[in-house]
């Protein structure tokens, strides 16, 4: 007897080292080898939230996924995207339809946040619409959310980009600001938190875009890997959903994550930051994409710079299949 439960317990130790339990060999390929995903965010500004929380709080690590974040400008982002410089971007929907209409091998798979954020602020001096008339204005290159910020604020104003001024096509938020501040331009759509600063300063806020449908931040990869990847975005969809949580649920390292990302130091506009994504402008938890909000964009596009985009239906520009994969 004691010569067969020798025999049985090195057989058993033989059995455990060839045919580990299935959990412990998950968990050992997740920890020996992790998803390495490189991450793009379009702007250091308050909007792109989710996927730094993401980061901050753990949720990629506990996926399995390392990530590595990357700021590339919103003119330059989609380019990246498409010659697999990244492995998904973080970016609004305006971005996505042009290039979408010419054939690039791009859709969004989650949205994180449905509501435009845009208001548009102009220098001390210029308190209406009909001041503004034949200024110079700040825009960033046509096919971005600034771009379509401004010309979404323009229109509100009863003005028209191309005519009633004159664009000086400078960048995204982060660099408009500056440049409304030094008088390089007159007026610029901004959004948090560069809007709260230019608040404070006492520059003039002619109107907000917050009421308008609109397809905002959402996980942007390339089409030809959703399938390839789905494991893999079935990961990095739940991470973001979790970081979104953690926003939500702790307001302290929201703050905080905002800072590092933004640069952003003063705690009085950190809090009007994190409030305004709270209440103002929620990130969405189930991740869901805006039709409504997208054939915004198209119509909108498709009416003034881009008429490739007249007729083009919403579902043209997102791939439900990694939402509906891990539900709602």
């Amino acid at each position: 007897m004691r010569f067969i439960g020798r025999n049985g317990l090195r057989l058993f130790l033989v059995l455990l080292i060839l045919f580990p339990w299935p959990a412990s060999a998950a968990a050992a390929a997740a920890k020996a080898s992790p998803i390495k995903l490189r991450i793009a965010y379009a702007a250091p500004i308050g909007v792109m939230a989710p996927v730094w929380m993401a980061a901050e709080a753990g949720a990629l690590n506990a996926e399995g996924i390392e990530g590595e974040l990357v700021f590339i400008e919103a003119r330059a982002a989609i380019a990246a995207l498409i010659a697999k410089e990244v492995d998904a971007l973080e970016i609004s929907m305006p971005g996505i339809v042009p290039a979408a209409l010419a054939g690039g091998d791009i859709t969004m798979i989650a949205g994180l946040l449905n509501k435009m954020i845009f208001s548009f602020h102009a220098a001390k001096e210029i308190k209406s619409a009909e001041q503004l008339r034949g200024k110079v204005v700040g825009s960033d290159r046509v096919g971005t959310a600034s771009d379509y910020g401004g010309r979404m604020s323009l229109s509100l104003l009863g003005l028209k980009a191309e005519t009633d001024v004159s664009a000086l096509r400078i960048g995204g938020s982060n660099l408009l600001w500056p440049a409304l501040q030094s008088g390089q331009i007159f007026a610029a759509p901004l959004t948090p938190p560069q809007s709260f600063n230019a608040d404070a300063l006492g520059f003039n806020r002619l109107v907000t875009t917050y009421h308008l449908p609109y397809q905002n931040v959402g996980i942007v990869v390339r089409k030809s890997d959703v399938q390839v990847k789905f494991d893999t975005w079935i990961r990095l969809l739940r991470a973001s959903r979790e970081g979104i949580r953690r926003w939500y649920d702790d307001p302290r390292l929201a703050r905080e994550v905002l800072m590092k990302y933004t640069k952003e130091k003063d705690s009085e506009r950190l809090q009007k930051t994190y409030d305004f994504f709270t209440k103002q402008a929620g990130f969405n938890t189930d991740l869901t994409v805006t039709e409504q909000g997208i054939q915004q964009i198209v119509s909108f596009l498709g009416s003034t710079v881009l008429p490739a985009a007249k007729g083009a239906s919403p579902k043209q520009f997102y791939d439900p299949r990694i939402l509906d994969a891990i539900g709602k």
